[in-house]
């Protein structure tokens, strides 16, 4: 199969078991179209928690299965799925923490979102 963006952002089995993974818990309902998931991101009409928590997961699973992609090539170091998803998880709430000196009700929001 030929590399392309698409079927690596999630037509491949391997990403769309990440982002099925890491979509359910911001309550998403995944898509395997790139486009599709750009619209939808920009499309949610939630409140302001629910909305950077999508985009942040959005963001961490693509650059989390841009830096497995790379390892596999590079390092031929290969994880399976559920590390890379663990390793979002534990990114995302690294990132949130780091939001407490932001009004602090926005990640305690985020957090109780991530966390139910």
């Amino acid at each position: 199969m030929a590399e392309s963006r698409n079927h690596l952002f999630f037509e491949c089995p391997y990403s769309w078991n990440v982002w099925t993974e890491i979509a359910a818990k911001c309550n998403l309902s995944p898509n395997q179209s790139w486009d599709q998931i750009l619209l939808d991101l920009q499309a949610l009409r939630c409140c302001r928690p629910q909305k950077l928590l999508s985009i942040l997961a959005c963001q961490c699973v693509i650059y989390l299965l841009w830096t497995e992609r790379n390892n596999r090539l590079h390092r031929q170091i290969f994880r399976p799925p559920d590390s890379v998803t663990s390793s979002v998880s534990g990114t995302i709430r690294s990132k949130i923490a780091a939001l407490r000196d932001q009004p602090p009700r926005l990640s305690s929001s985020m957090f109780a979102i991530w966390l139910a």
